[in-house]
């Protein structure tokens, strides 16, 4: 009976994403084309990432806002598991928020201008000098106040546990001298599981830890940062969190 209750949502929970998809990315392509920025743009999409969440039946478990300053922007950090990790990140952080996200995401049509609208940042990762131009940008998104989210893995993990992080995230902190927030993402790769597309209620967490000033941070001491970033992250990982 559960089996046949969880096919029944999956059928009905699909379409209405795809429908709930669209809707936000006309609302973020108009809106964007007055300010990228505003509160109203921003509020926009963090209303698309709770009706994702709604849609798939998940609850979110926000943890540590206390560690996030009001009015002040981060470079955030996160592991990276599932597809609902970027909703589920617009719409924790209450706070201007942006992702850089892969070059891939802006070939999606409609989906793509929206992106582009909202001052998402696209990112090649096979072209060094076109990531660090993103890299740039990033840094000047962030002085105007907008916080920026970074999958620190570069791409979603297999297995389900922490893998090796990038450094991007990390420059872009120490060229900005901007504080990073390192961020634990649980239980979201058991939504929809890679082996099963029915899509499984639950409760996912999104915790964001104490920030990693890189104001005296020097720019040679970068790997250190790295591993003291993704050490904390790994020490907070719940890898079993909403598995059945």
């Amino acid at each position: 009976m559960k089996k046949i209750v969880q096919i029944i949502h999956t059928i009905i929970a699909y379409p209405c994403i795809l429908i709930s998809t669209i809707i936000a990315s006309i609302s973020a392509a108009v809106l964007g084309f007055f300010n990228p920025f505003s509160k109203i743009s921003t509020g926009s999409l963090r209303l698309w990432g709770h009706s994702l969440l709604w849609l798939t039946g998940i609850k979110l478990v926000v943890e540590g806002l206390e560690n996030l300053e009001p009015g002040k922007a981060y470079v955030f950090a996160a592991n990276h598991l599932g597809a609902l990790d970027i909703p589920a990140m617009l719409y924790a952080i209450p706070s201007t928020a942006r992702f850089i996200a892969k070059k891939e995401l802006f070939k999606i049509p409609i989906f793509s201008r929206g992106m582009r609208n909202s001052g998402m940042l696209k990112i090649d990762r096979g072209n060094s000098e076109e990531a660090k131009k993103t890299l740039e940008e990033a840094i000047k998104t962030i002085k105007d106040g907008c916080s920026v989210i970074v999958f620190a893995e570069g791409t979603r993990s297999r297995t389900g546990q922490i893998q090796n992080f990038k450094k991007g995230a990390f420059i872009l902190a120490l060229n900005g001298k901007i504080p990073i927030i390192p961020t634990v993402i649980c239980g979201t790769q058991y939504v929809v599981p890679k082996k099963d597309k029915l899509i499984k209620r639950g409760t996912v967490k999104i915790k964001f830890l104490k920030p990693v000033e890189t104001e005296h941070t020097e720019f040679e001491q970068r790997n250190n940062l790295v591993r003291a970033v993704r050490e904390s992250v790994v020490s907070e990982f719940e890898p079993e969190y909403n598995r059945e």
